[in-house]
């Protein structure tokens, strides 16, 4: 799949409930504060993208390269992130409960005030 620019990002969630970005190039992007509820974002690579107050409930995320990227204030609750790298993520504040973090490499990435993570 090709890279996605924001305006398309919006467009796909605009038309399709659980959208389905598998394998798409979203990094460095500005996406804070969409929504992106459901959605699969499997093997996805999303490094250094800003999702700050993004809304990802049930979204699937497995095995993403989200190196870098922006959570700050996200609601990531009941995220799929079996395998994803979160090395250097920031993940202040953000919304981790009955998040799935199994594999997932947190190495570097802040989990300050983050909620429903055991430490």
């Amino acid at each position: 799949m090709p890279d996605l620019a924001r305006r398309d990002v919006i467009t796909i969630l605009a038309v399709t409930e659980h959208a389905r970005l598998s394998g798409v190039n979203l990094s460095g992007l500005d996406l804070q504060g969409l929504n992106f509820a459901g959605a699969d974002l499997i093997r996805a690579n999303l490094s250094g993208a800003n999702l700050s107050n993004a809304y990802m409930r049930g979204a699937c995320l497995e095995f993403a390269n989200l190196e870098r990227t922006v959570f700050n204030g996200a609601n990531l609750k009941e995220v799929n992130l079996k395998g994803a790298n979160l090395r250097g993520a920031d993940l202040t504040k953000a919304n981790m409960t009955d998040t799935n973090l199994y594999l997932a490499d947190l190495q570097g990435a802040r989990l300050d005030d983050a909620v429903g993570i055991a430490r």
